[in-house]
């Protein structure tokens, strides 16, 4: 028999048995689907689940793909295709399970959550779980977003190469990544927030580069701070250099490295929340890379987008995201969020003037926790700019698999922690 059917007919059994348990779970942090709504999505996963998609049928299925991605799959010479062509297949849906940690924090914090009157929360600091089970407007959806705590800490390497596909060429970049939520934890005790903090961090980060080589061991961190009033800080070691450098906030819309990203661009945003102005305009339907192993996924140099990614639908969040600044890089991003998660699966970059800039896909996965649950979790991006026609790409499965609430050093997030000796 064929392999793929196998394959599908095995996910899918997986989804009937995980729907039957994640359905206590989905009643505290909502579902992308009714019945109703999920006996279609079936009905029609019995023609294209296990389906191979490419330039050949893609346009059976561009309604479910942002415009710009089903042109790249539409048109896979012009960005850097192997001799196979572009691929993805798709896969049923599969509903996405918190962890008990993060289901019962939700359920025990939410109702608890009070809020100012410009919305934001004022007991941020004091919850955890997902704060608006049920959100009413952009904002809401945007804090369920911020509240995600990735599993109170995350340690995960990424390869992630600058693309250019017309002359099929890249430049290696190799950075390993460090994560540690200060409050709004759900895994690990302390819980809700760890009780010395005295600055009022909320999250830190820490990076370490090896490659491209001009960058080895250079090092930077980033705290985001509990009062959204306090722009984060973020200070940077030049290894080649031996200097401390604080970065400043204006430099979050610099370029990172020669690539299309800036700083804000990190898990589709990474900024304060109140930053930006959020406006929850519907839903859509999507094929969303949910349930992808990147080690399953293949790529030649200078591809811009991996091949054999896992397409699944999913009726995302539509957010309108507007920075406040009228002067910022962007005039408007679009967020579709996955309901479940609330991680961002897509989004669409404006620029200055209005026009359609860049489009992210992020590629997520169940992954197993330090303590033995399984955790929604971003294991790849694919950023494309659309302007420019370059591409870039973050696999977070190639070097080692991501460890959630795994330890992290007390000591991490300090300058004396950048020159550390390696």
């Amino acid at each position: 028999m064929n392999t793929t059917i196998l394959k599908t007919a095995a996910i899918a059994i997986a989804a009937v048995v995980m729907c039957a348990g994640a359905a206590q779970a989905a009643d505290v942090i909502g579902s992308s689907y009714s019945a109703a709504e999920l006996a279609k999505v079936r009905e029609w996963e019995k023609t294209w689940a296990g389906k191979k998609i490419d330039k050949t049928n893609v346009e059976q299925v561009a309604a479910l793909l942002p415009e710009s991605y089903a042109g790249i799959y539409k048109n896979p010479e012009q960005w850097g295709a192997p001799a196979d062509g572009m691929y993805f297949t798709v896969v049923p849906y599969t509903p996405v399970t918190e962890t008990r940690g993060f289901v019962e924090a939700t359920s025990k914090y939410a109702p608890m959550v009070r809020k100012n009157p410009d919305g934001s929360i004022a007991n941020l600091a004091e919850i955890a779980g997902r704060p608006f089970p049920e959100p009413k407007d952009g904002l809401e959806a945007a804090y369920n977003f911020e509240l995600n705590n990735h599993g109170d800490s995350a340690h995960y390497r990424r390869f992630s190469p600058n693309i250019n596909p017309a002359s099929k060429s890249e430049r290696e970049a190799d950075q390993e990544y460090w994560e540690y939520c200060f409050v709004n934890r759900t895994e690990i005790d302390p819980r809700p927030a760890v009780a010395a903090n005295p600055k009022g961090y909320q999250r830190g980060k820490f990076l370490h580069m090896y490659a491209p080589p001009e960058f080895l061991n250079t090092r930077m961190y980033t705290i985001r701070f509990i009062d959204p009033a306090q722009e984060e800080i973020a200070y940077l070691w030049y290894s080649q250099f031996r200097r401390i450098r604080r970065l400043s906030t204006t430099q979050r819309t610099d370029a990172i490295d020669g690539s299309d990203l800036i700083y804000d661009d990190e898990y589709f945003w990474d900024g304060q929340i109140l930053r930006n102005s959020y406006t929850l305009a519907g839903t859509k339907e999507l094929l969303c890379s949910r349930h992808t192993d990147m080690k399953q996924t293949r790529r030649e140099s200078g591809q811009a987008v991996v091949n054999n990614l896992a397409l699944e639908r999913c009726k995302t969040l539509v957010v309108s995201v507007v920075n406040n600044d009228p002067n910022y890089i962007y005039s408007k991003r679009v967020w579709y969020l996955d309901p479940e998660s609330y991680l961002i699966l897509w989004t669409e970059i404006y620029d200055k003037k209005g026009s359609f800039w860049k489009c992210f896909m992020q590629n997520c996965n169940m992954v197993k926790t330090q303590t033995g649950e399984m955790k929604h979790f971003i294991v790849g991006s694919q950023f494309i700019d659309f302007q420019s026609k370059h591409a870039g790409l973050s696999d977070h499965q190639k070097t080692f698999e991501p460890v959630i609430s795994g330890p992290t050093p007390d000591d991490m997030f300090s300058v004396s922690y950048l020159q550390k000796t390696y």
